[in-house]
């Protein structure tokens, strides 16, 4: 067991907020602190809010960090579950098409590669892709691939779950509250300091996405990661436009790439572009010639949503650690800080949250974490 009972998480986004519920659930006493939270809106949104919230191991690499998406996709449906929403996690698959034969053996390539990895991804033609979404308009078809397991999340409603459940259980919530510092006590950290007042604590979780480097660096403690601009447009509500999958990505091979899926209420989520390495660049829809851009793109595969007007246009931050892979533990240096940046955050919430707190609260040491710890970037 370790002696940490009174914690402090900073970050409200879905990482955050999933530790914030796997501790509180076990017991602890968990103060929740965000920056932004209800009411406040600005031009640059959490990466949660942006994110396009699809559930995959699909390209995630090498081996070790499938498994651990595998792994957490495989909880997502007892995670909302013990949230009281299960509503919130849509499944269907995923499904992609090439229009190249450069493309299609890109993607029969990766398709065998998953499936040694007994990951369940099949093979489709041009027919099979029409006979499972009538809707979908592809064109040419040299290939196409669809993973039966994968899904998305209504990221709003899940942390908007862990926050009620916290509040039950009597956890402390700060939203709109700034962390200036942290004040130190020997090599471990006494409390938060914030615009509001000191939050005393015995440990301290930094979740802050994008801002976890300047976090961190008030305990002196360094944290090689980027930021890529991110961009999710939401289009007004329209009937079903899929029969079976929750998830399209539109040819890699055939640019502009989008991809797109459909929320709950109806709304279709877009999404253009690929990962760049600066906040201004990499990702479609900077303004509003390219959120048309990306709208007109998909509409030629999805003709359901054409002429729909765009009902919101979320932009942010993606948070990336700089070998793309999940910075998970306790820093060296300060031994009651615990770090969690990923870029995955949706993908792995639950087996983050749940990971977080047996280290915590446990003391224990999770063995297939050690590929993510901190102290890599020092060998």
């Amino acid at each position: 067991m370790s002696n940490f009972s009174n914690i402090a998480v900073i970050g409200a986004g879905i990482v955050g907020a999933s530790i914030a519920f796997h501790l509180a659930r076990r017991g602890a006493k968990v103060t929740l602190i965000d920056a932004g939270g209800p009411g406040k809106r600005s031009a640059v949104q959490p990466a949660t809010a942006v994110s396009f919230a699809w559930m995959n191991a699909r390209d995630k690499n090498p081996r070790h960090y499938h498994l651990f998406n595998r792994r957490s996709v495989d909880m997502w449906a007892r995670f909302v579950e013990r949230l009281g929403i299960p509503q919130s996690a849509t499944w269907g698959g995923e499904l992609r098409w090439a229009s190249t034969d450069d493309g299609a053996r890109e993607i029969v390539k990766r398709a065998g590669v998953l499936q040694s990895w007994g990951y369940p991804i099949r093979l489709l033609n041009g027919e099979m892709v029409e006979a499972l979404e009538p809707r979908l308009k592809p064109g040419v078809v040299t290939a196409a691939s669809y993973t039966d397991i994968e899904g998305h999340a209504d990221t709003g409603a899940v942390v908007g779950a862990c926050v009620e459940r916290l509040k039950e259980w009597g956890a402390d919530i700060l939203f709109q509250t700034h962390v200036t510092g942290l004040a130190r006590s020997g090599s471990d950290i006494s409390a938060v300091v914030t615009d509001r007042g000191e939050i005393a604590c015995d440990a301290v979780v930094l979740a802050g996405g994008a801002d976890t480097v300047s976090l961190a660096a008030m305990a002196e403690v360094d944290v090689p990661m980027y930021y890529t601009f991110g961009c999710t447009i939401l289009t007004e509500p329209v009937p079903p436009v899929f029969e079976n999958v929750s998830v399209v990505h539109s040819p890699r091979d055939c640019p502009p790439q989008t991809n797109f899926r459909q929320l709950p209420n109806g709304s279709v989520m877009l999404h253009g572009g690929a990962h760049g390495r600066v906040y201004d660049g990499g990702s479609l829809g900077q303004d509003d010639r390219e959120v048309q851009r990306v709208v007109n793109a998909v509409a030629r595969f999805l003709p359901a949503i054409e002429g729909v007007p765009v009902r919101e246009v979320r932009r942010g931050r993606r948070p990336i650690p700089e070998d793309g892979h999940p910075i998970l533990g306790f820093s060296q240096r300060v031994p009651n800080l615990y770090l969690s940046v990923t870029h995955s955050g949706v993908t792995l919430a639950p087996l983050i949250g749940e990971c977080a707190a047996i280290e915590i609260l446990d003391g224990a040491r999770i063995d297939f974490l050690r590929h993510y710890r901190l102290d890599r970037f020092l060998r």
